[in-house]
């Protein structure tokens, strides 16, 4: 219950002091110890000879693996200096929209990076994952995993608050028309109405089937990129026995966004403000998949805004924001309780909790036949 501004405030000063103590760090290989250590700093509020005095109750700030994370965030070209930059130089904006999780989300001024809130299980299941995840982004940096820059914790009266930083999938200089969080299963797969009473719902597999259900439209070799790059990202969280993930799927409408630009002018002139783009590599959605399509192939051009360009049914030029999210949901023994008694009273495949091969098989099939399709060749 730590007011947002004070939690705001607490996550700034932590994050100054341990990018800054760690610049003075030399740069060296990552070991495995470095993914175990988890540094911690005393912030009282009169201030003391390595902190600052602020205005909020004593905290105490938490890094995990620092040397580590800093490695993560160079190798998407995040300098230090940026990174600091982005989140703390101005207020950050709290996200209106909590997910289902209840995590507050917080987004950096300039919209780079966002910060979630996690439970006690995720950050420590995220701490698991470091050394599997360091060799899986060496191999492969255009993913559309969630690409972690910081995990942290605030200590503030005899209450932990974990964050984690992440890449931000949906930059707000770019309005989204439609947003669906898929999993590929259909048990109970419809946005509820609390949710469809928001101003920006999130739907869900059952109500994308049935809103756009020839589904989207990819140029083949963007197809092709993309298919690859979910199979290979299935692998991987199929390794870490990690299920229950969704690919978040966000549609900009150009041709939309273009008739509601002449209604609101009278006129046809639109203004397409270019959004600043984003500083970390591999961060857009374009950028993420991999394939034909991205080696100076035909179709990278600049006014793509990081979206994925795609087609509606009605040919519509559409730009997706897409990434897989919820990956720290891992399988563990309550899932397993919870499928057993699931598939006693429904039919076990179509149950969202699954074994995690069956889960990313249905996945993928799921994506690469019914939300994705291949513009059939003229």
């Amino acid at each position: 219950q730590t007011t947002s501004s004070a939690l705001k405030g607490a996550i700034q000063l932590g994050i100054t002091h341990t990018v800054g103590s760690l610049s003075t760090k030399p740069e060296r290989d990552v070991l495995m110890q470095d993914f175990y250590v988890v540094e911690s700093i005393f912030f009282p509020s009169e201030g003391s000879n390595l902190t600052p005095a602020h205005h909020y109750n004593d905290f105490r700030f938490k890094t995990y693996a620092p040397v580590a994370f800093r490695y993560f965030r160079e190798l998407f070209g995040i300098r230090p200096d940026d990174y600091l930059y982005s989140l703390c130089s101005e207020p950050l904006i709290e996200l209106s929209n909590s997910g289902a999780s209840g995590s507050l989300f917080y987004v950096s001024s300039d919209d780079e990076f966002i910060i979630k809130t996690v439970q006690h299980k995720e950050a420590e299941f995220l701490q698991k994952l470091l050394p599997g995840y360091y060799m899986n982004l060496n191999q492969n940096p255009r993913t559309l995993l969630p690409k972690f820059y910081g995990l942290y914790c605030v200590q503030a009266g005899g209450k932990n608050i974990r964050i984690v930083v992440m890449n931000n999938l949906l930059p707000r200089s770019v309005k989204m028309h439609l947003k669906y969080d898929l999993k590929g299963s259909t048990y109970k797969r419809r946005a509820s109405q609390k949710e469809r009473e928001k101003v920006f719902p999130t739907y869900k597999d059952l109500d994308f089937m049935q809103d756009i259900p020839d589904g989207l439209f990819l140029d083949s070799d963007m197809y092709n990129a993309l298919c690859k790059t979910l199979q290979r990202d299935c692998l991987v969280l199929q390794s870490f026995k990690i299920m229950d993930y969704s690919l978040l799927v966000a549609i900009h409408n150009i041709d939309l966004a273009q008739r509601e630009h002449a209604m609101a002018d009278g006129t046809s002139q639109t203004d397409m403000r270019r959004p600043a783009a984003q500083k970390a590599l591999y961060s857009t959605a374009m950028e993420s998949i991999q394939g034909e399509a991205r080696r100076g192939g035909t179709i990278e051009t600049d006014d793509q805004m990081g979206g994925i360009p795609a087609r509606n049914a009605k040919g519509e030029r559409l730009l997706l924001y897409i990434g897989i999210i919820d990956v720290l949901q891992s399988y563990r023994f309550v899932k397993k309780l919870e499928h057993s008694w699931k598939a006693l009273v429904h039919d076990g495949d179509t149950v969202s909790v699954h074994r995690p091969s069956f889960y990313a098989e249905r996945f993928q099939r799921f994506m690469c036949n019914t939300a994705f399709k291949k513009i059939p060749c003229k």
